[in-house]
């Protein structure tokens, strides 16, 4: 019983992957059509899906960049200002002794 409907489920996979195979063939071919015509936006959204399609197609991948910005708590920017208060002190000192 399970092996049967894993069967089905399988043949219906494989005739959604060919259905949106031929949506995806189509939608494409509209595009090249279209693209020529398509406001800047437009044009920049549709190349840049096919740029990713055609990656992921051709077994690349579209590189990357993730960056992690952490943002310090408000004791922590107490910390920095006092510090950066600091720094200037000393600065405005050796400012002050450099011209004497």
């Amino acid at each position: 019983m399970e092996s049967r409907e894993a069967a089905e489920i399988s043949a219906r996979k494989k005739s959604i992957v060919g259905i949106l195979s031929n949506v995806a063939e189509l939608g494409a071919a509209r595009m090249e059509e279209t693209i020529g015509k398509a406001s800047l936006r437009d044009a920049t959204i549709g190349t840049g899906v096919a740029v990713d399609k055609v990656l992921a197609l051709t077994g690349q991948m579209s590189s990357i960049n993730i960056v992690n910005v952490s943002t310090p708590s408000a004791e922590e920017r107490a910390e920095l200002t006092a510090l950066d208060r600091k720094l200037d002190a000393i600065a405005a000192k050796l400012r002050g002794s450099a011209g004497s």
